[in-house]
């Protein structure tokens, strides 16, 4: 893994700033300082503001990346069109998705610079110097650089298979449990000029239907796992609230797979889900292995585990996906503060346990 010090700093300054966030996070500050009880802040642990940092940093690159789905789906007509031959609400999902994880970044740095402001330092997470990836040169995405990349992207399937069968990544064995339903490999999600052909912006269209739900089952299963560490009331309170909301993004992006129509194109191929009723209709998480293989099956998010799904995995498995292509100076920033709140979690997950084996 990568580490740089002066990276990690970077991210954390005074005056968080994060392109079109600005004036939220402005307001959102000022009323959780307003608000917040100091002694509810005093309670929040130096873990719990590293897992936080992380949490802040996770959320900023999810509204960089569904702002560029929002901007096309918006202001591109045949990237609409594709889409909506997929699912005619996807654009209506993409746009409240896009507000949903700003509002969980604004809200996450409010509550960090309360608590700084308590400590007499800065603690809000700032990605605006990681604003590097210029966009392609397309209707409807302003020319502005952004955080993400998604002109060559390897999106992750298996959680389509994995959702509708017993398997969990969690527990050995686990067969198939990362088998890809569609390979996607170095597949823009996005047109990449105003010439492209329609087969072609529908392949993209058809990649990014994916990649949505693989973002947010992402999100779904980060903050489940991250539960086990918070210690504080106020830092619980914020994973357990907004990790759910990943939860019912997943379901909306899964549901609108439901309605996928066959395409090949390119030398890839996506099966008709739309003429498959009983696979395209079974997007409830099917029992599967938990806590322990001699255990009966039950429904529930996974993977969960730090291995699996921890900032650390996270953040390695979105910088093998390529969604930083041309930004290695935030892979190094994302990986420190990954780092930063793995630590976090071993100490306070320890301690949790130790005042759970006192009681």
């Amino acid at each position: 893994m990568l580490t740089n010090s002066t990276n990690r700093r970077r991210f954390l300054r005074q005056g968080t700033t994060f392109g079109l966030g600005a004036a939220l996070v402005a307001a959102g500050a000022s009323r959780a300082t307003a608000q917040i009880p100091d002694s509810d802040l005093a309670l929040v642990t130096d873990g719990d503001i590293a897992i936080l940092q992380f949490l802040a940093a996770a959320e900023a690159l999810e509204n960089d990346l569904w702002q560029q789905y929002t901007e096309l789906s918006q202001g591109n007509v045949a990237y609409q069109q594709s889409l909506e031959r997929i699912d005619q609400s996807l654009i209506a999902y993409i746009n409240q998705d896009r507000r949903d994880e700003l509002s969980h970044n604004v809200l996450i740095n409010a509550v960090l610079e309360s608590i700084g402001q308590l400590r007499g330092k800065s603690l809000t997470v700032d990605v605006s110097s990681f604003m590097v990836v210029p966009p392609p040169n397309v209707t409807g995405i302003a020319q502005t650089p952004r955080i993400t990349n998604l002109q060559t992207l390897n999106v992750d399937t298996s959680w389509f298979n994995r959702y509708r069968s017993a398997q969990n990544p969690d527990l050995p064995p686990a067969p198939g449990a990362t088998a890809q339903f569609v390979t996607i490999t170095g597949q823009p999600t996005i047109p990449l000029s105003n010439g492209e052909s329609a087969a072609s912006i529908q392949l993209s269209a058809h990649c990014a239907a994916f990649h949505f739900a693989a973002i947010e089952q992402g999100g779904a299963s980060l903050y489940n796992g991250l539960l086990d560490a918070m210690i504080s009331p106020l830092a619980r309170a914020i994973v357990a609230s907004i990790g759910p909301t990943e939860v019912y993004h997943f379901v909306a992006f899964h549901k609108s797979l439901e309605n996928l129509p066959a395409f090949s194109a390119n030398g890839l191929s996506f099966p008709g889900i739309r003429q498959n009723p009983t696979l395209g209709q079974a997007i409830m998480p099917a029992p599967c292995t938990f806590i322990d293989a001699t255990l009966p099956l039950c429904s529930v998010i996974r993977p969960r585990s730090d291995a699996n799904s921890g900032p650390l995995a996270a953040a390695s498995g979105l910088a093998a996906s390529g969604l930083f292509a041309g930004n290695p100076g935030f892979v190094s920033a994302a990986v420190d503060l990954a780092t930063a709140a793995e630590t976090a979690i071993t100490k306070q997950t320890a301690q949790l346990r130790a005042f759970a084996a006192s009681i």
